[in-house]
């Protein structure tokens, strides 16, 4: 938006950044009110950095407090290392010449605002009498108005602040440090999510910047039973993350626990939400999901006004989602925006798809192989055939061909979109059908295999599809070596394993285990939107 354009906007419409280049480019016009932009820009730095600590927290487990306050020196000679740290001074003070030394993070300010707002306030202290630091001057221009006032014992905070994009300003003849919060980081425009495709619903996905996620949240729940709370982890990173859940939906306990896990925490970083995940859940060795994920907000207002929390990492585009279970993993954020008839449809064909892709491929080694006896005569004949004269057994053909598909989707998924998509279709085709030509593998074996690994594309969570690969293998090896029976055993085994597993005390299968019909309908069952509410207005 252009300087001019502004002036067509209503006031109130107009953002922080905004307001402050409107009412530069009026002052322009004639003389530059100095005293105007002090006022303009005390409101503002006081305003964000009041709203920035209502409610954060230190960071989880890993402060480290100073007794000795932090000398002027001492700040220099930490970040002089740092190149993108800018250094620099301003003489203030009328006749009893003084400074206040200045320390940005370049790149990480707003420029505009530090050339035509900040320097211009320290400027304006050369014409005073006195020095700003005075008793003397009005306390409306006295630095602990205009400015945030830090505590000099704690150094961490200070530094954080500094390369979070605030200004840090210090004074030559007095101890302490003060905060401009003009910080200006570099963003990315909210767009539509690339790990959910959108056909009816919103197409704005998470960012990786924590304000702009929470705000998409914010908006879709206009009301103070949503609660956020701030908490930093990692004392290097410092990386803030913000807990969501909804007052009177959520049980106490579990944002109790929650919290609990949250500030054990104790790290020198944080990498992402994936991280996050692992860290956070009942066992950190779990082999399958424990939390959902998604890129997109309307999903997370659906998960928080059904009981669930959320968390949001900033620097990562994704919400993770708790408690989870195996139900809510094949679940879309695209259900509620799609007829009920038709998401009812999808729930089972996704259901479909995940036992086809973890047990179709040693189901049929199983049988080919062990158990011929089971299968038709006609179906064994012709696939008795097929194999004339090839040199693997059935059981190397199926690793081969599952191989080969696994690459293939590796592939598509590392190359650019176009690209990617072309090779997991076509090399697929092409290469299948060069092995059969070249009498590697049998045409049936070739449809499993395909079947199995197209499966696992109806799979919404792709960390569900890397679980479901990995037991699909696992399962596979028992069927060749102890056929029907080893297949069973494999079956069995990964059923008792989902159900020692559990996510925030809830256990994983609910509610398959503990049995609870009533609530297995309704998680497979989309409703229609009448009957899924109690306020249902009648003719």
């Amino acid at each position: 938006m252009r300087d001019g354009d502004l002036l067509d906007e209503p006031y109130d419409s107009i953002s922080a950044s905004n307001r402050l280049r409107l009412s530069l480019f009026r002052d322009s016009h004639d003389e530059l009110d100095h005293s105007g932009l002090c006022d303009k820009l005390c409101e503002e730095t006081a305003g964000e950095t009041m709203s920035g600590n209502l409610q954060k927290e230190e960071p989880t487990g890993n402060s480290r407090d100073h007794c000795d306050p932090l000398t002027l020196e001492q700040f220099r000679e930490r970040v002089r290392p740092c190149s993108d740290v800018m250094e620099q001074t301003v003489h203030i003070g009328g006749s009893r010449k003084r400074e206040a030394y200045i320390f940005y993070c370049d790149g990480l300010i707003d420029s505009q605002m530090y050339h035509l707002g900040l320097l211009p306030t320290l400027e304006k202290w050369k014409e005073t009498p006195e020095s700003p630091l005075s008793p003397e001057i009005s306390q409306a221009e006295h630095p602990s108005r205009i400015f945030v006032s830090l505590d000099a014992r704690d150094h961490d905070h200070i530094y954080a602040r500094l390369f979070a994009g605030s200004v840090i300003i210090a004074f030559s003849e007095e101890e302490g440090f003060y905060e401009c919060n003009i910080a200006n980081q570099p963003a990315r425009t909210p767009e539509e999510s690339s790990m959910e495709v959108s056909l009816k619903g919103p197409r704005d996905g998470f960012v990786e910047q924590l304000s702009i996620n929470i705000a998409l949240v914010r908006k879709r729940l206009r009301t103070p039973n949503l609660h956020i709370e701030y908490h930093k982890i990692g004392s290097e990173t410092q990386t803030e993350i913000a807990l969501m859940h909804m007052e009177g939906q959520a049980p106490p306990g579990l944002i109790d626990e929650v919290r609990r896990r949250i500030r054990s925490l104790d790290l020198p970083s944080l990498n992402g939400a994936g991280e996050l995940e692992e860290r956070l859940a009942d066992q950190p060795l779990a082999l399958f999901p424990l939390m959902d994920y998604v890129g997109r907000p309307d999903y997370v207002v659906q998960s928080l006004m059904k009981g669930r929390f959320s968390i949001l990492v900033d620097g990562s585009p994704a919400a993770l989602i708790g408690p989870g279970n195996l139900l809510l993993l094949i679940k879309s954020p695209e259900d509620s925006h799609l007829p009920f008839y038709y998401v009812t449809l999808e729930r089972l064909l996704r259901i479909l798809g995940l036992l086809l892709s973890l047990f179709l491929p040693g189901f049929w080694v199983a049988l080919s192989s062990f158990n011929t006896d089971q299968v038709p005569f006609t179906l064994l004949a012709t696939v008795t055939i097929s194999r004339i004269g090839l040199p693997l057994s059935a059981t190397m053909e199926m690793f081969l061909m599952l191989t080969l598909f696994e690459v293939f989707r590796e592939a598509g998924v590392r190359l650019p979109r176009p690209v990617g998509q072309t090779v997991s279709v076509v090399g697929g085709l092409i290469i299948g059908d060069a092995a059969i030509r070249a009498g590697m593998t049998s045409p049936t074996m070739l449809v499993v295999a395909a079947v199995s690994a197209v499966s696992t594309f109806t799979l919404v969570n792709q960390s569900l599809a890397g679980s479901v690969t990995l037991f699909r293998i696992f399962i596979l090896m028992l069927s060749s070596v102890l056929g029907m029976f080893g297949f069973f055993a494999g079956m069995f085994a990964l059923l008792l394993y989902m159900c020692s597993l559990e996510s925030f005390g809830q256990p994983y299968l609910q509610p398959i285990a503990p049995l609870r019909i009533k609530d297995i309908v309704a998680s497979l069952i989309q409703k229609p939107w009448d009957l899924r509410t109690n306020r249902r207005k009648r003719p």
